[in-house]
């Protein structure tokens, strides 16, 4: 089977899940590749969309999350939409796929799917990603009539959490190794790929590590490249970058903007959270912990180190927040592989 992957060229979209299914595609013997914009076209097996730009190619907004608050982030773009459905389309004529699978953010591949009269799957990598969309069905209409076709449903849709997360077609669980390190951090912080980019003029990474030097614990927190003219607490130590999953298997406290893929390492290793929603779909994702009692979530407007350092304490000393997180990490261990995924997505289409 060939199977035609769609993604927005964005790294913490592809790296923890796409990428992998595609090559669990390939272990099985299926034809897989990734069409995705430049700015990840480095990666093995993709196929370049020329009209699908990164955040980057945008440049940061005048965005300082501790004096702004959260940042509004449009995650629908028709013109957008189009350019990629006709460039998925370019490849998809040629290359003739059984199924065009696309993660949550990405919209062309569906189009595509429906232009071509083939089957098209969803991999669920920001569920809450689309209610943030106002009137999503009618700006996918608005496309749809552009290239004159009606909408069809997904043949076959994965989850990559438990239904008490969100409810999907599928659920599947994404394994965590842990990772050893010498005095096992405590708490892990960290903001992904995209923060670093978007806040540039903030210091919200100087009081989070602030925040953790007022906390009896060790610390690690990821800074990015660059000097670091921040705070330097005994108790915290600073990394350019961390391995994140395998950190959390041993972590008693994950301070996260709650990104989704952060969320479900989490809660995989039944850690939980102290959240600092900072755009897109994570204000949704961190009152989802907070409901499910698995941690908290700490409004970044106006933060100061000493109030993220109480509710990092809180969580730091409340068993029913390691409770919740234990429960849901065993409904998570529960759900099977994700490299399962291939078999049953040829069963469904």
């Amino acid at each position: 089977m060939r199977v035609l992957l769609t993604s927005l060229p964005i790294h913490s979209h592809l790296t923890p899940a796409v990428a992998p299914l595609a090559q669990a595609l390939r272990d099985r013997g299926h034809e897989a590749v990734i069409a995705t914009g430049p700015a990840m076209g480095h990666l093995d097996h993709t196929v370049t969309l020329p009209d699908v730009p990164a955040p980057s190619d945008f440049g940061p907004p005048p965005w300082i999350p501790e004096r702004d608050g959260v940042l509004k982030v449009p995650l629908f773009a028709h013109d957008l939409v189009v350019k990629a459905a006709a460039n998925i389309l370019d490849f998809a004529r040629n290359w003739k796929p059984d199924v065009i699978l696309r993660e949550t953010n990405e919209y062309g591949g569906q189009i595509a799917a429906e232009v071509l009269g083939i089957p098209h799957a969803l991999l669920e990598i920001a569920p809450f990603a689309p209610h943030e969309i106002p009137d999503l069905g009618e700006q996918m209409d608005k496309v749809r009539a552009r290239f004159d076709v009606s909408a069809t449903e997904p043949s076959f849709t994965a989850g990559l959490t438990p239904p008490s997360w969100h409810p999907s077609q599928h659920h599947y669980r994404v394994p965590i190794k842990q990772e050893t390190w010498e005095k096992a951090p405590e708490i892990v912080a960290t903001f992904g790929t995209n923060a670093g980019l978007l806040m540039s003029g903030s210091k919200l990474p100087h009081l989070v590590v602030e925040a953790l030097g007022k906390v009896a614990a060790r610390s690690v927190v990821a800074i990015g490249r660059g000097d670091w003219t921040g705070p330097r607490p005994s108790n915290v130590r600073l990394e350019p970058e961390i391995p994140q999953q395998q950190l959390l298997g041993t972590a008693k406290v994950f301070v996260t903007h709650a990104g989704y893929s952060s969320v479900r390492e989490a809660l995989t290793a039944g850690v939980p959270m102290t959240c600092i929603p900072l755009f897109a779909d994570q204000p949704r994702n961190a009152a989802r912990v907070e409901d499910l009692k698995a941690g908290v979530s700490v409004e970044v407007k106006g933060l100061t180190a000493t109030v993220l350092a109480e509710r990092i304490q809180h969580v730091l000393e409340t068993r029913a927040y390691y409770d919740k997180a234990e429960k849901f990490s065993g409904e998570m261990a529960a759900l099977p592989v994700f490299t399962e995924i291939p078999d049953h997505l040829v069963s469904a289409v």
